[in-house]
């Protein structure tokens, strides 16, 4: 009998399980259907078809309906699934023509999720459909909403991005490459809290002011004013009471995003913590034949075992990797948590880390011991070596690696995935400051800045340990 195996969504999540679904299984019968019009794109890749340096935004593209065609994947474009029936296994889904009913034997949501409004008075549409944002006035998720963009033109125009974060710094540089005199606002007292702590991302502030963006911290964004020609004022309350106005012929929310729930709830898989779809190590929801993958679901973080929503394309393809082998009847298992390595780099200046921040840690009890140290990239004589700034979050007794934190303006991803092997490994920071690395003058230093880092912890933990005076 030939195994009939439905994916919802075609991003990266359900374009990889269907991938790998059909190298489980060379007879099953494998469907996606994808509400959006284009297959399987970057969606981290937005912001650099903005800038400019993807030339054409359909270059994103990973996987083309010819290749999908090839491997005998059926897709839907420009299709819909409105509800589930688990007791018949049916799938109910409204195509741009016509409604069609998909019997499944197993089901993957690849549902991922949309960006997050705040609610922000005058954001909207006046007199619009539900969640039609006011012209002159962007999310960034899709191609189609960077195509808007890019429609209103550049150079000269007034541009706020509303939000510090990864996709908010990373859409504030695009505009600014583009010609448009940009301000980025954020509630938080600094950019990219979320990634790492406040003394790392200030470097990032610095790099942002350096080339002439405007950032503002510590406000809210309480109203979008004026008419519907893109002429419109934002106005910003500060938490101290003091009120800003910034004119603004684009505005960009970039405040997260949402994972696409609904279909989940309806099936009745459990939503966690997080409001997210909860899975286990194989990928399963607690409905028999259903799996969830990507950005709609929770899984653990491995230093902490807390829930966690990454809204990584890494983890969502480790992710559907392992669905889809599953739902075509193998059995893959994903680790006991994930490591959320990330990185970034607007601005010139190149930040990665891997693990919780400090703030992270110390909301699950644990107070970290840090090791930070100001390093290079090359050694003392050698030209063209640049600042570098490691730092190593160790739990206080055992010194057992617990995060780390990179910035700097070169070098700086690749040794970032020497501290995620060391935390999988369950390594600590005596361990990594004795790692032998590679030397060589146009390179890198004799001593690597990361053992450094682990070198400065292991100190500090010597002289927690041992009494004073003994």
């Amino acid at each position: 009998m030939v195994r009939r195996i439905v994916i919802v969504g075609g991003g990266c999540g359900g374009g990889t399980a269907a991938q790998f679904a059909r190298k489980t299984d060379r007879t099953a019968e494998i469907t996606v259907i994808e509400r959006e019009t284009y297959p399987q794109y970057s969606r981290c890749g937005l912001p650099y078809g903005i800038s400019g340096i993807i030339p054409e935004l359909t270059n994103l593209i990973e996987a083309p309906e010819e290749r999908m065609r090839k491997n005998r994947i059926g897709l839907m474009l420009g299709s819909e699934v409105t509800s589930v029936d688990k007791s018949k296994k049916i799938v109910h889904v409204r195509t741009p023509d016509k409604q069609l009913e998909l019997p499944y034997d197993s089901l993957v949501l690849a549902t991922g999720a949309k960006a997050s409004v705040p609610p922000i008075k005058g954001v909207f549409k006046e007199g619009g459909k539900p969640g039609e944002l006011k012209t002159g006035v962007f999310v960034l998720r899709t191609i189609e909403d960077a195509r808007g963009i890019q429609a209103l033109g550049y150079k000269g125009k007034r541009a706020v991005v509303i939000g510090a974060g990864l996709v908010g710094l990373e859409v504030a540089e695009a505009l600014m490459i583009r010609g448009c005199k940009v301000t980025i606002v954020e509630f938080l007292p600094n950019c990219i809290l979320a990634m790492v702590d406040d003394d790392m991302a200030q470097m990032m502030a610095e790099a942002i002011a350096k080339h002439g963006v405007k950032l503002f911290t510590e406000f809210q964004v309480t109203d979008v004013l004026g008419d519907e020609k893109a002429n419109g004022v934002v106005a910003i309350h500060r938490n101290t009471k003091e009120e800003r106005e910034f004119y603004a012929d684009l505005i960009v929310v970039a405040t997260g995003q949402r994972g696409e729930t609904e279909l989940a709830k309806q099936v009745g898989c459990e939503v966690g913590v997080t409001k997210q779809i909860v899975v286990n190590n194989r990928s399963e929801t607690c409905v028999k034949d259903v799996y969830a993958v990507g950005d709609c679901t929770e899984y653990p973080d491995l230093v902490t075992n807390r829930p966690y929503v990454s809204g990584l394309g890494t983890i969502a393809v480790k992710m559907a990797m392992v669905a889809g082998v599953n739902a075509a009847g193998g059995d893959e298992h994903l680790p006991k948590g994930f490591l959320i390595t990330r990185a970034t780099e607007p601005f010139g200046c190149q930040v990665a880390a891997v693990g919780p921040t400090r703030q992270q840690l110390e909301a699950a009890g644990i107070r970290p011991l840090v090791g930070k140290v100001r390093a290079f990239t090359l050694p003392d004589y050698y030209p063209g070596r640049k600042e570098i700034y490691v730092k190593v979050l160790a739990h206080p007794k055992t010194g057992k690696i617990l995060g780390a934190q990179i910035v700097g303006e070169e070098r700086v991803h690749m040794r970032i995935n020497a501290f995620a092997v060391a935390i999988q490994a369950g390594m600590t920071v005596s361990d990594l400051a004795q790692l032998e690395t590679a030397y060589c003058p146009p390179a890198a230093p004799t001593v690597d800045p990361i053992t450094i880092a682990c070198e400065a912890a292991k100190l500090k933990m010597v002289r927690v340990v041992v009494p004073s005076g003994a």
